[in-house]
């Protein structure tokens, strides 16, 4: 089939038994209908493929092997140890928003493939190409398909899923957006009203930011529209479904908060007065209440003229966008010391003011 040549080019690989691909088009209500095989186990076996594509992408993009440090607890030099910019729970949240339903449904609209989808009467009747679930169950099989073809060669699944998701769009774009403004409104109205937001879902046309609507605050674009009145101002955001449009809508009234300094920064809130004592505890709490990525400590060890030992420390924390190193007679001061410096950058300080 011509179309599958096409599929092929777009993916960057070419089958060696095209009907496995062919497979992985196939819906059960056409084999139903018509016998032989369809994509059901390709999906699961797709399923897991991914799992583990998506996994060494975020690895290859987050992490590295330390080759230049020191591991002194265990007397070891220049350890080749694992280390990555983020801790377990961030990843499983980065690999959940990579392989969720949305997203993979998302690649196939990119993509276009759904379109070559082979059903059963009642599916097409009821256009269940355009399902989010088939949509997601098609990225799958298709993957799955490629798995079973390579022989699970996993530079080849690996490659082929990298064709089919915009990772480097994800890293740069969304996930340096990911604040959750639902729950920052929510908090506030708790805080300050007694009370929970009360959203409304409307229907909108497909709108950007700027254009002209019946008055108040706007934010985002799509087909769906969520509303919040507050004290005579309508604050609109506008997604492809009801929960982004909401978060384009909380996101919206939280910059107008911010602008008329009803909200403290929530760095500031939650660190109070950044003290040098407690200054990794401190940074700690930032990432635990998901306010900033995990901080990273790198320690090196080495030693003076008098043959004292002198620790390094450097704390990288990615909202600083630089890290920031000390040295110390003691280990612990060294982590401090960066820790307070990371601090005061965080809040737009710095020592002596």
């Amino acid at each position: 089939m011509s179309d599958f040549c096409k599929i092929e080019k777009t993916i960057g690989y070419e089958f060696k038994n095209k009907d496995l691909l062919q497979q992985a088009f196939i819906r059960k209500s056409y084999s139903e209908e018509h016998g032989g095989q369809n994509n059901e186990v390709l999906e699961f076996i797709g399923d897991k493929a991914l799992d583990f594509a998506v996994v060494r992408i975020m690895m290859e993009h987050f992490g590295v092997i330390t080759e230049d440090k020191e591991w002194s607890e265990f007397k070891l030099r220049n350890p080749k140890h694992f280390q990555t910019r983020y801790g377990e729970g961030k990843f499983t949240d980065i690999k959940q928003d990579l392989v969720k339903k949305q997203a993979l449904s998302k690649a196939m609209d990119s993509l276009g493939f759904q379109n070559y989808l082979i059903m059963g009467q009642g599916d097409t009747k009821q256009n269940r190409q355009d399902s989010t679930s088939v949509k997601e169950d098609l990225f799958e099989a298709i993957v799955g398909a490629v798995a079973l073809d390579c022989d699970w060669n996993m530079d080849t699944i690996t490659q082929v899923v990298e064709s089919m998701i915009d990772f480097e769009s994800y890293f740069e774009n969304d996930l340096e957006n990911n604040q959750n403004y639902v729950g920052m409104v929510q908090e506030w109205f708790q805080t300050n009203r007694g009370q929970l937001p009360h959203y409304q879902y409307l229907n909108a046309v497909e709108t950007t930011v700027g254009e002209p609507h019946a008055g108040g605050h706007e934010n985002g674009k799509g087909f769906h529209k969520c509303q919040l009145v507050f004290e005579r101002e309508y604050f609109n955001g506008y997604g492809n479904n009801n929960a982004e449009a909401r978060e384009k809508c909380a996101e919206c009234f939280y910059g107008w908060l911010k602008m008329r300094g009803d909200v403290i920064d929530p760095i500031l809130e939650a660190v109070g007065d950044p003290d040098k004592n407690q200054s990794i505890r401190q940074l700690n709490e930032l990432y635990q209440k998901k306010l900033i990525t995990k901080p990273l400590y790198t320690f090196r060890q080495d030693y003076d003229e008098n043959g004292s030992a002198v620790w390094s420390c450097e704390c990288f924390v990615k909202e600083n966008g630089r890290p920031f190193c000390n040295d110390s007679n003691s280990k612990k001061e060294a982590q401090r010391m960066s820790a307070y410096e990371s601090l005061l950058d965080l809040i737009g300080m710095c020592e002596g003011e």
